[in-house]
């Protein structure tokens, strides 16, 4: 594991073996609450798990010890240094299983136990010294059933972290029980690696939007409180209660067939109604709360133990006569931005919002709000063979809010809870606040989304009708087979046929050329062929991208059986446009141009060091789940497609349980996509090991001004090293899949004129600067 360099002056004499990495903000400051409170429990979690299956206590201890080993986070302590606060990973740390016996009590009394040890454990506090931030008891019931209660710090710990644990600690003691090892995958990055990534995530430039949102968002911040029974004490004691009401099941699917007919989550719904009733309550037209997000948008990053959350504010106005839909409306809208621009910390937001800090009060939001469901499984529940493991609610550790509202689905149903510092309020009055909560969700109404009908396709099938010719007849491909050529073939599109320019040839993974076709102009041919083979998605063998470029150089040919030739492709296409470039001009043919449209170089990132290729990725998905997430919002892709993006959520089947549910709306549409995007995966698969030849030709690159920047990002799009020739490169409006409609279209078309007319117009004088070659008498 690679740690950082550090010169502390200050640090104490510790083992060898042990590394340093930065505490993230969000670390930073639980460390320095806990600092000042340190009596206090209320940043422990608690969680409850009931164990079935061949329980041994020696077999659970072997296991758990082999998770702190096996994850840095359960090994982890901190120490305040001259460059701030570090996460100190240990090479090892002691840890021992308290067993309590409960196998003689009666049921009742052993429940009662449990929950009293529960409590307790809940409650007491770590102390910051500690070399590991995590706890265990057993307390088995018989030979096959106990409570296992696991007790964390929130330094170490969030709530999708435990869910990874239980699926290990099942997995292990399944394993263990079988006589052979457990099967888990190697743990390829620790959260010391995500604050690495993090610090300097934060030093790009890459939250500049982000910043501006927040600024603008937080502008005028005035925090929101709601009166309590008693005034505020001199100092916080973190006391709290959770008062908790089960929603009836039909009201629950009331309010799910009320987000899906809003196009909004279930969260918005049950944010807003609670919006409602607090501002009733707190007299205030406008209603702020916090809420916590996961920030594990990356692949990378969803198998990292330790707490990878954010908070995040929402101010919702709620005035006179507004009603649930329109508050709901507004919440989801606030929501799309907040998750748009999750990734600035929420010390910044704290900044930005003028607030000075005070341990007496919690920072920024005195309400909070949390929408839970289970990231164990379903209904709760991981097994494996003859061990299963249950989550029930967790034992209260103290109110880090005024007022922490949470509504959790559980297998019973949905279920909305409140946990209320009772040095505030009185039980009665936390319990006020719930019947409010649940009267105005009561109200919901069904009522039908207005949305924007999505843009129409750039090449609709009547305007390509009027303007396109399909070509057939093939000839015998080396790798492609016959059918397949002939099948894309069939589908080959021409636009200004007849025109007498250089025909601009486009690879293409969808047709979407007429309006480029329309702003290019008429004295040109566009001719597009489309390289996605036919039918079904399947498994294509590896094959050099040579061979791949080498049967779109037939095609080509196909279209257009002599040059000259402007070649052009989008993403991975536009690298095999350039190698189809070297393919014809070596068989002795003319290329004018060569256009990439959004195309990274080959190699450009596998080439980067590793630390740079990683935190790449972790910029890029930063960027990119946001704005899928918009483009599932406006229906361009189904829900389900963001949401499968993450592999657990695929791997638990999640987002089609969402789907049975109601909680989530599916996407018709979302067949062409797919029906695309499986050979594109194919083709980034073998360009992977493909590095393209020096190529000294003209070159057009047209970049996505929505393209992250920075030293991770070159302007160029890696492509400098690579053509030697004259290179340019023109932003264009939209993202990497928008580019070609109206507003990218009219800029590409219109460069694409002018520099194509500068080449024709420089070719033609330099063949009348030859001297005439023709023997004179």
């Amino acid at each position: 594991m690679k740690g950082i360099a550090l010169n502390i002056a200050d640090a104490q004499e510790i083992e060898a073996g042990y590394a340093l990495f930065p505490a993230t903000a969000c670390q930073v400051r639980c460390w320095h609450e806990q600092k000042a409170s340190p009596k206090a429990s209320a940043l422990n979690i608690a969680f409850r798990l009931q164990l079935s299956g061949p329980l041994k206590a020696a077999s659970i201890e072997q296991v758990l010890c082999e998770l702190v080993a096996r994850h840095e986070i359960l090994r982890t302590g901190f120490l305040m240094t001259g460059a701030g606060l570090r996460q100190q990973v240990w090479s090892q740390a002691p840890f021992r299983l308290e067993v309590i016996d409960l196998t003689g009590f009666e049921e009742k009394a052993a429940f009662a136990e449990a929950e009293r040890i529960g409590g307790q454990q809940a409650r007491t506090p770590f102390e910051l010294p500690s070399r590991s931030f995590f706890r265990a008891v057993w307390l088995p019931r018989s030979v096959t059933l106990g409570e296992l209660q696991l007790t964390f710090h929130s330094l170490v710990m969030d709530g999708w972290s435990f869910a990874i644990l239980v699926r290990e600690l099942v997995e292990g003691l399944a394993a263990l029980h079988a006589g052979h090892d457990s099967e888990l995958p190697d743990v390829d990055l620790h959260h010391g690696d995500y604050a690495l990534w993090k610090e300097e995530f934060l030093a790009s430039g890459a939250l500049d939007r982000a910043r501006a949102h927040w600024r603008q968002e937080l502008q005028d911040f005035s925090r929101f409180d709601v009166a309590g029974d008693r005034p505020r004490p001199p100092a916080r004691r973190f006391q709290g209660v959770i008062r908790s009401i089960l929603l009836p099941g039909a009201l629950s699917e009331r309010l799910m067939e009320a987000a899906r007919a809003q196009g909004v989550t279930l969260f918005s719904v049950a944010a807003a109604g609670l919006a409602m009733a607090l501002q009733t309550a707190a007299g205030q037209t406008s209603v702020t709360m916090g809420t916590q997000m996961s920030v594990r948008d990356q692949q990378e990053l969803e198998g990292v133990i330790g707490p990878l959350i954010n908070t995040v504010i929402l101010r919702l106005n709620v005035t006179e006569g507004s009603t649930l839909a329109s508050v709901t409306a507004q919440c989801g809208a606030k929501l799309s931005d907040a998750i748009e621009h999750l990734h600035l910390p929420f010390e910044e937001m704290m900044v930005l919002a003028g607030e000075l800090s005070d341990m007496n009060r919690p920072p920024l939001c005195s309400v909070n709000f949390a929408l839970q469901k289970s990231f164990v499984g379903m209904d709760d529940e991981v097994r494996r063979e003859d061990f299963a493991a249950t989550t029930s609610p967790s034992f209260n550790a103290g109110a880090l809010y005024d007022l922490n509202f949470f509504m959790v689905r559980r297998p019973e149903g949905w279920r909305i809870s409140c946990e209320g510092d009772t040095d505030l309020y009185d039980v009665e009055t936390i319990d006020g606040h719930l019947a409010k909560w649940r009267e105005v969700l009561e109200s919901v109404e069904i009522v039908a989304e207005r949305l924007p009908a999505s843009a129409s396709r750039s090449a609709s099938s009547a305007a390509r009708g009027e303007t396109a010719k399909v070509v057939s007849g093939v000839g015998v491909s080396g790798f492609m087979s016959q059918a397949e050529l002939a099948a894309i073939a069939h589908n080959i599109v021409r636009f200004n046929e007849n025109a007498p320019g250089t025909p601009i040839i486009a690879l293409n993974n969808t047709a979407v050329l007429y309006g480029l076709a329309q702003e290019i102009g008429s004295d040109r041919p566009v001719i597009d062929i489309p390289m996605v083979p036919e039918g079904a998605p399947r498994a294509f063998p590896q094959r050099a991208f040579q061979d791949i470029a080498a049967d779109a150089v037939r095609l080509i040919r196909l279209a257009r059986p002599k040059g000259p030739y402007a070649l052009m492709g989008h993403c991975v296409l536009g690298a095999m446009s350039l190698e189809a470039a070297h393919q014809l001009r070596r068989e002795g043919e003319t290329v004018e141009l060569v256009i990439l449209n959004d195309s990274w170089c080959p190699g450009y990132r596998e080439m980067m060091p590793w630390y740079d290729r990683q935190l790449r990725k972790m910029q890029v998905r930063a960027d990119n789940i946001p704005r899928d997430f918009r483009k599932a919002r406006r229906g361009e892709i189904s829900m389900v497609a963001f949401l499968n993006q993450y592999r657990i959520v695929r791997w638990l089947h999640m987002a089609d349980l969402a789907l049975k549910l109601g909680l989530i709306k599916g996407n018709t549409s979302e067949h062409l996509v797919a029906e695309n995007r499986w050979y594109i995966e194919y083709l980034l698969a073998q360009q992977a090991r493909y590095r393209p030849a020096p190529y000294d030709g003209d070159v057009q690159i047209f970049r996505s001004d929505q393209a992250l920047k920075g030293r991770l990002f070159a302007w160029g799009l890696g492509w400098q090293p690579v053509v030697t020739g004259k290179l340019v490169v023109t932003p264009v409006p939209g993202m990497h899949d928008q580019i070609f409609r109206a507003a990218g279209a009219a800029v590409i078309g219109k460069q694409l004129r002018e520099r194509l007319a500068g080449i024709e117009a420089n070719s033609v004088q330099t063949s009348r600067d030859e001297p005439d070659a023709s023997p004179h008498s």
